[in-house]
Parts: C-alpha cells; structure tokens; sequence
C-alpha cells in the first residue's frame, strides 16, 4: 500500500524508527570492575553477577583463573588490585583453566561500585575514645 502511493504521489514514504540511546560513557576516574565471587580469597570463581563484564565475556562458576593480563596471581586479592589499576572500558584478557582445557577471554571492565570501598574502610568495632 506504502509503495503502490508512493509511486503516485511521487512521495518517498520511510518508515519512523524509535532512536537508541547513547552508551553511557564510563567514568575515566573510576576503577576496573568484572562482577565475580570467589570464597576464601581463592582463585576460583564462584560465581558471576548476571549481565556484569565477566559474566558478558563468557567467564562462569568453577573457572580458575592463570592470568589476568600479565599477572599471574597466586590470591583473588592480587587480581582485584590489578584490575581496579585499570579504568573503566579497558579491556583485560583473562586466561583461566575450565576443566581440562585453558581459554581465554577478553573481558571490558565496568565501574567498581563505590560501596565496594566504603564497605572495607570502617573499623568492625566502634572505639570509645572516653575509655581508659
């Protein structure tokens, strides 16, 4: 019908489309963050927050990771310092051992929440400063 008045009225008809929104860009002071659980500090991954970079790179529970970039860690806590060294939007590749076999994947780092920090930069026990 578009075409056959089209052709009459010598009118080209194009159909409206919905506009995408932007990427939201990454903030260039925050830190690198892939979403992923590990237990006891350890090497492998627990498990991934659903639609987070490790989960969107292919990472998954049971992967232990060899090398992250050009760090080979020995704890998780070396892997988190070397990954909040980069910027949101890097990329990092990641070689990890799945069962048998070694991959490895290229994963786009997200913004570490903020609460992450604050979470470990209070004291457990609250001080009085009255006490002897």
């Amino acid at each position: 019908m578009y075409a056959l008045v089209a052709l009459v009225l010598g009118v080209a008809v194009v159909p409206a489309k919905a506009p995408v929104p932007p990427e939201v860009r990454p903030d260039p002071m925050g830190k690198g963050y892939m979403g992923l659980w590990v237990s006891n500090n350890g090497l492998t991954i627990d498990r991934c927050e659903p639609n987070m970079p490790a989960d969107k790179a292919g990472l998954r529970g049971g992967d232990t990771f060899v090398r992250v970039g050009s760090l080979h860690p020995s704890n998780f806590e070396q892997i988190t310092a070397h990954v909040m060294s980069y910027r949101p939007g890097a990329i990092i590749e990641i070689e990890v051992q799945r069962g048998d076999q070694k991959k490895t994947f290229k994963v786009k780092l997200g913004t570490r929440p903020p609460d992450l920090d604050r979470r470990n930069s209070y004291p457990i026990e609250l001080i009085d400063p009255l006490d002897p």
